[in-house]
């Protein structure tokens, strides 16, 4: 399925409260990006990878005002960052929800995406060993998706568009296929604080 596809069923998907449906396309639109960006490599590395390199773009998106590089968070997943290191939000993404939907497996509802309350942006939910990101993780995947320059030729809807901040800024999604100077540039239009959670006794040893 082609990447410009994925975002389109994404999108249609969490517009019906589809969610799991939803964040599946999505993840699909990421693996897609990154099979072009780093063919040579394995799934969870591109994967986890592309993620981080455009986690000033993801990041913001995600959970504005969270560094999501540098938190390392108390679930006990394996890490393609390394042996005994707790895992970043993209392994969180890539094992909690990508694995999950890519086999067919259903999701438990306390680490599905945070989606009680639409509308406020990064409602998320952490406890030890269980963390629920926020609804909007569909839509910064979406974005990491959408800049690259490996998508320019990709198109959805011309209905379909991304939002953030406050006030609003509008990128209709047709507009931005791999413009990811320009979308950095409009996010850093809005700079706030950026904090680095962290979970004390619940990560202080290494999780294996």
């Amino acid at each position: 399925m082609k990447v410009g596809d994925s975002i389109r069923l994404a999108i249609d998907d969490f517009g019906r409260g589809e969610i799991e449906a939803a964040m599946l396309h999505a993840c699909n639109a990421v693996d897609g990006t990154a099979r072009k960006v780093h063919p040579t490599r394995q799934v969870g590395d591109r994967f986890t990878a592309l993620i981080r390199d455009n986690n000033d773009i993801f990041g913001p998106m995600v959970i504005r005002g969270v560094n999501t590089a540098d938190t390392r968070w108390p679930v006990k997943i394996k890490s393609t960052l390394g042996r005994n290191v707790w895992p970043d939000t993209a392994d969180l993404i890539y094992v909690q929800h990508r694995c999950a939907h890519g086999h067919g497996d259903e999701l438990p509802g306390d680490i599905a995406l945070w989606a009680d309350h639409i509308g406020i942006a990064s409602q998320l939910h952490v406890e030890q060993d269980k963390v629920r990101l926020p609804w909007n993780t569909i839509f910064a995947l979406i974005a990491v998706a959408v800049v690259e320059p490996v998508n320019i030729d990709q198109r959805v809807r011309d209905d379909q568009y991304l939002d953030w901040g406050d006030p609003k800024i509008r990128f209709d999604i047709n507009d931005w296929w791999g413009r990811k100077d320009d979308f950095r540039a409009k996010l850093a239009t809005q700079p706030g604080p950026l904090v680095t959670l962290d979970w004390a006794e619940w990560t202080a040893n290494p999780p294996f």
